[in-house]
């Protein structure tokens, strides 16, 4: 069994994937430190140098290797649903979980972090920049996911209790 977290940044994807993994005895992985470990530098430098393109890429290649194995957890990265070829991926696997966040809730869980996110470094605004992403990805994590859990005003453990009740 594979379970992958999806959802916008700052919706707690390592966070709940750690420790859900750990109760589940399996192996965890964050798909943006492999890249990071992989590419010896990090998102934001990726980004910055070679392009979102290229880092996509890279993202594509990860998760076709990691869902071949099994007892693994695998938190992605918020953007992975925007390319077609993750997207159909994803689509045909099981137990994808979309951690779903209020734009509040992501910008508290991310405000001590923008300097590291490469899409919303530099925005001036930045709950309107949440929102055009989110308008964008919102829809493809539905589609992509078979159990959607709400994350807002719930602590690590209650989100886990959920997603326990639907894996299979």
């Amino acid at each position: 069994m594979r379970v992958i977290l999806i959802g916008f940044m700052g919706v707690g994807k390592t966070s709940v994937g750690k420790r859900l993994a750990k109760k589940l005895n399996f192996d965890f992985i964050d798909t943006d430190y492999e890249i990071e470990l992989v590419e010896k530098k990090s998102i934001s430098k990726i980004f910055e140098q070679d392009g979102e393109k290229y880092f996509r890429k890279l993202e594509n290649n990860l998760l076709k290797d990691l869902v071949k194995n099994d007892n693994i957890v695998i938190s992605t990265g918020g953007g992975i649903i925007t390319t077609k070829e993750n997207f159909d991926i994803l689509k045909h696997e099981k137990n994808v979980i979309f951690l779903d966040g209020s734009i509040k809730t992501i910008i508290n869980n991310l405000h001590n972090d923008i300097s590291q996110r490469p899409l919303l470094k530099g925005s001036e605004n930045l709950s309107k920049k949440i929102e055009e992403l989110l308008s964008i990805r919102y829809e493809k994590y539905r589609q992509v996911s078979d159990i959607l859990i709400d994350i807002n005003d719930k602590n690590i453990e209650e989100v886990i209790s959920q997603i326990l009740v639907y894996i299979r």
